[in-house]
């Protein structure tokens, strides 16, 4: 999934006029160019993922426009599914993109949905459309949510939420794209002022591709976690475990050079037989132990999560040696403090 901020300008026959877009009308589609006067001052952009279900996008942006008032049609892309998962539109917008909203300046707007193909932007009714067969004329595609917007001299603000739902693969527990470069397009060609929070809950193991940051102390960890720099599928990432928490980014004169991209690696068992994951929603990837050992490596998984550091030398040795295990000399373990799945884990193993 991408999301891109980008500015649209129709040029219609039907008297509507603009200035300067990202876009404009040639017959049936629409052709990028870019925006001229208006400015992106400041951007905050919020992912929370909840319940291992879907990803809250929260979106706030101050724009300067400094010349008179202008019209124009501002677009947010949704890149089409990928992989083994439907491609058909849903309530005529994209079938995993749920309660899309934009506030200009506290006024609620309201909406159209486009389909894109490529570089050449198509419209398709996507309230009777009904069968990706519809779409096969395109090699990408994928839907614009677009809106007039009137933006006035001076300081205008856009708040936009939306929520993504989560699909996991053979690979990855789940993955997000964001479109970060589309603020280039803008008057300024950059964001003055840039802040991005990602809060994926809590004990978490996932990487952020390094395309649009330099190091890991490019990220401040608000909360109790720990990061290392690595490799994942030929890329060059950082990898966080987030006990509890989120991470925040900031950057003044941010213009991206490439994209948000989120990756939570799946576990699997028989490819690494002494590990055990961080997260409790991969419990029942783990096999049934073979011995007493294993049933008391189990039992303890919760506590050690949290940092409980074990008095028992076979216990220390082996969560030392897992990627993600954070000590914390201050933990008490207490049961009714567990996630209810942790709580039926350490009585199975009991």
């Amino acid at each position: 999934m991408k999301i891109i901020l980008t500015l649209l300008a129709l040029i219609l026959s039907l008297h509507l006029h603009s200035n300067d877009g990202a876009f404009f009308l040639s017959g049936n589609h629409l052709i990028p160019t870019t925006e001229t006067e208006i400015e992106v001052k400041k951007e905050i952009l919020t992912l929370k993922k909840v319940q291992h279900q879907y990803i809250e996008v929260t979106v706030y942006y101050e724009f300067f426009n400094p010349n008179e008032a202008k019209e124009i049609i501002v677009g947010f892309e949704a890149f089409q599914p990928a992989g083994d998962v439907s491609f058909t539109p849903k309530n005529g917008g994209h079938p995993y993109m749920r309660d899309f909203t934009v506030d200009l300046n506290g006024k609620i707007l309201p909406h159209q949905v486009a389909l894109v193909g490529d570089s050449l932007y198509t419209k398709v009714d996507l309230e009777k459309t009904t069968n990706y067969k519809d779409f096969e004329s395109f090699d990408d595609f994928f839907y614009v949510y677009y809106f007039n917007a009137s933006f006035k001299q001076g300081l205008n603000v856009i708040k936009h939420t939306y929520n993504f739902d989560l699909s996991g693969g053979v690979e990855l527990n789940y993955d997000f794209k964001y479109i970060l470069t589309a603020a280039n397009r803008w008057a300024n060609q950059q964001i003055d002022d840039f802040t991005l929070i990602i809060d994926n809950g809590v004990f978490e193991r996932f990487d952020i591709h390094k395309s649009f940051f330099e190091t890991k102390e490019d990220w401040l960890i608000n909360g109790l976690g720990k990061s290392e720099e690595t490799r994942l599928f030929d890329m060059e990432t950082v990898r966080f475990y987030m006990q509890k928490g989120n991470l925040i980014f900031q950057k003044k004169n941010f213009s991206p050079r490439g994209e948000l991209y989120i990756l939570s690696q799946r576990f699997f068992p028989y490819a690494k037989p002494d590990y055990l994951p961080y997260s409790y929603y991969q419990l029942d990837n783990i096999p049934d132990p073979k011995n007493d050992y294993e049933k008391k490596v189990y039992r303890n998984l919760p506590f050690a999560r949290r940092g409980y550091v074990f008095k028992n030398p076979e216990l220390r040795r082996f969560y030392e040696n897992l990627d993600w295990y954070l000590p914390n000399p201050n933990y008490v373990p207490e049961l009714e403090t567990l996630h209810p799945l942790e709580k039926s884990w350490v009585e199975k193993y009991k």
